[in-house]
């Protein structure tokens, strides 16, 4: 049941951002592609994916749904067992909190400073100690992520306020 829910309401919110994306105005600069056009597609294929398993969830019968679930228990517990992994919802909380906190920061400090920060902080409280990967892993990832949203789709990123605006100049 819980699952129909959350299908269903990722349907609605597809929707709701779809019209939210048809009102950008287009760019004052000349682009292959408009600003609105890779939300539009990423929530068209949402909205897609998630209306057609949600058809499927409600053709799946009970007795099907009620396997699965135990078959999910037992593969988790399998795998518990094997890797001696455990779920901690501390490290769940940690991860939110966290997002939280960079998505807040970002309008301030701007994705260049913020992004290298926050992807340091991510794995070293995840339990990742190795010093210089966990900085070449965070540059590395704001790099890709500049390239993949500035330059590849002409997506523009926050830039923050005084100094990481020039920091943020400097480096794109």
């Amino acid at each position: 049941m819980g699952e129909k829910i959350i299908t269903g309401l990722l349907c609605f919110f597809s929707v709701i951002c779809y019209g939210i994306a048809m009102t950008i105005p287009p760019p004052f600069v000349q682009t292959p592609v408009g600003a609105a056009f890779w939300p539009k597609l990423i929530l068209g294929i949402v909205f897609g994916a998630s209306a057609i398993h949600l058809v499927k969830l409600f053709f799946r019968k009970a007795d099907v749904e009620t396997q699965l679930v135990e078959e999910s228990e037992k593969a988790r517990k399998r795998e518990e067992e094997e890797t001696g992994e455990r779920e901690v919802p501390s490290l769940f909380f940690f991860g939110t909190l966290l997002s939280l906190i960079y998505i807040t920061c970002l309008k301030w400090i701007g994705f260049t400073v913020a992004t290298p920060i926050f992807t340091a902080a991510f794995l070293y409280g995840t339990g990742y100690r190795n010093k210089l990967m966990l900085v070449l892993v965070s540059i590395c990832t704001a790099g890709i992520f500049l390239f993949l949203f500035v330059k590849l789709t002409f997506i523009p990123l926050p830039r923050g306020y005084g100094i990481f605006r020039s920091i943020s100049y400097l480096v794109y």
